[in-house]
């Protein structure tokens, strides 16, 4: 069945969050994208690429990242850790064919 993409976000969001404070999130904007698809068919998978601005991400913070699926209940969220930040390759050019 495929996955008819509405929109995605990145919120940087606390790890922790006890029962009586408020949530706080901020949203990141990426800057660029590459191959930001709107449907991927059914038994497929699809590769993008999104370049965000440059930020910290404290230890008690992660980046959340969520694609949600037009009229339809199957969202995918996954998260981002500062050692995970930590341990990426740069990128110093990237070659498109």
């Amino acid at each position: 069945m495929p996955f008819d993409v509405d929109y995605l976000t990145f919120k940087i969001v606390d790890k922790k969050v006890a029962k009586r404070t408020a949530i706080q999130e901020q949203v990141v904007w990426p800057v660029r994208a590459y191959n930001n698809v709107q449907v991927i068919d059914g038994r497929h998978s699809e590769h993008m690429v999104f370049t965000l601005p440059k930020f910290t991400l404290a230890d008690d913070k992660h980046l959340v990242v969520e694609l949600h699926e037009q009229q339809g209940g199957r969202h995918q969220r996954f998260t981002v850790e500062n050692e995970d930040l930590v341990r990426a390759n740069v990128i110093n050019e990237l070659k498109v064919r």
